[in-house]
């Protein structure tokens, strides 16, 4: 079965202040905060660097934006079941965070995710950690997302409350790449 995408060519870039940003199909309801970050917030957010979102947007006449992924700063306590870090006195771990990631349901399948979490990755690593302390990426993944994460590298924080939690945090040590 064909899905959009493959049909059409797409771009990546940052989003821009005069995308149209209704139109994004997200299939169940769970998925709903992010439909409403996109519209409500992901452009202003941008303009203001309170988050950076990046969308993959059909070529065409009329851009139409089927994928995207917005990064924040952030950081992981100490005590979170993370990888001991040798000789780090703070309580908390620098990180970059994966705040949003969404992919239109008529665009699944065509590997879109997967790149954009290669972007935050590579974004962290390159822009990042060369200038700013950095050492993790991390998202608080939705419990249908987890094994999407997993195969992104991505690695379950392994505390019981954590396990608990119904977007438990995941994270991809940047060092170890």
């Amino acid at each position: 079965m064909a899905t959009a995408a493959a049909s059409q060519d797409v771009v990546l870039r940052e989003i821009r202040p005069e995308d149209p940003v209704s139109g994004l199909s997200l299939g169940d309801p769970q998925f709903t905060p992010l439909k409403t970050f996109l519209k409500k917030h992901a452009r202003r957010y941008h303009t203001e660097c309170l988050a950076k979102t990046y969308v993959y947007v059909t070529q065409g006449e009329q851009e139409k934006i089927v994928a995207y992924v917005s990064l924040i700063c952030s950081q992981i306590e100490v005590s979170s079941g993370l990888p001991e870090v040798k000789e780090y006195e703070y309580s908390d771990l620098p990180a970059v965070k994966v705040a949003r990631l969404a992919v239109d349901s008529r665009n699944r399948g065509n590997d879109l995710g997967s790149k954009l979490v290669a972007l935050a990755t590579a974004i962290a690593r390159n822009n990042v950690m060369p200038h700013v302390g950095c050492r993790f990426l991390v998202v608080d993944a939705k419990k249908d997302s987890v094994r999407f994460y997993e195969k992104c590298g991505f690695r379950l924080l392994d505390t019981p409350n954590n396990r608990k939690r119904s977007s438990p945090v995941m994270f991809l040590d940047l060092w170890k790449l």
